[in-house]
């Protein structure tokens, strides 16, 4: 059996409405719901897992906004020096992001959200 993960996708990183519009992934309440976590007192550490485990990984050189928002909370506003924030509300063209995406265990993102 393989071991439960969250699946970051980069180009969430240059939308508003990323990472599920800042919504908990389906796969976080599941598992909380299995392993006895309330998730309503624990938060889905998004920009903790994107800063450490999906940044770090993208091939282009990215400059990141950390944004208090109801909406996607961590976005990318410079790709290789261009600025790319009209791309987050579609105005603009997304460059392509690699790779396309990194998986977190779900272990991983337990131990970050109970810190």
């Amino acid at each position: 059996m393989t071991e439960r993960h969250v699946t970051l996708f980069s180009d969430d990183l240059l939308s508003k409405w990323g990472f599920n519009d800042g919504e908990d992934p389906e796969t976080w309440l599941d598992y909380c719901d299995e392993h006895g976590i309330d998730y309503n007192e624990v938060d889905f550490p998004l920009v903790k897992l994107v800063q450490r485990y999906l940044i770090p990984v993208i091939e282009q050189t990215v400059t990141v906004a950390v944004i208090e928002t109801c909406h996607n909370p961590i976005r990318v506003d410079t790709v290789d020096g261009v600025d790319v924030t009209e791309a987050w509300f579609g105005r603009a063209p997304s460059p392509t992001l690699t790779p396309e995406s990194v998986d977190v265990p779900m272990t991983e993102v337990a131990r970050l959200a109970r810190r």
